[in-house]
């Protein structure tokens, strides 16, 4: 099990979350706003996060390819320090781009604050 749990990834989902996962599925009302949201919010995130310089590719999904022309492992452990996390793309052959989830408005607020804050620090350098 040791070996297993080092496998493990900050994005890995618990049982009783893959539960709560599947009756949300059929909650149609519970569906629908999240869709809502995700459309939303991404093309808030899209906007603010082009005026910052790092214009993401246009998505339909729940989270964003954001290319950042720096080491993406270094940006998500400088965002993390933030209490942010992010999936640095390297491993799948982007090493200067990270994932963004799409969140609620207030989650983006804290992401957007803190990438801000954190690309702000790697332009002064």
């Amino acid at each position: 099990m040791s070996y297993f749990a080092r496998m493990r990834t900050t994005f890995s989902v618990s049982h009783v979350a893959q539960v709560a996962a599947l009756a949300a599925l059929d909650d149609e009302a519970h569906t629908q706003q999240t869709l809502e949201n995700n459309a939303e919010q991404a093309e808030r995130l899209v906007g603010e996060i082009t005026e910052l310089g790092y214009p993401p590719i246009p998505t339909w999904a729940n989270f964003l390819y954001c290319e950042l022309g720096d080491d993406a492992a270094a940006v998500a452990k400088r965002l993390q320090a933030e209490g942010v996390i992010v999936r640095p793309l390297g491993p799948w052959g982007a090493p200067t781009a990270i994932r963004v989830t799409i969140g609620t408005s207030e989650q983006n607020d804290i992401f957007l604050r803190a990438f801000k804050k954190v690309m702000e620090r790697a332009t002064a350098r």
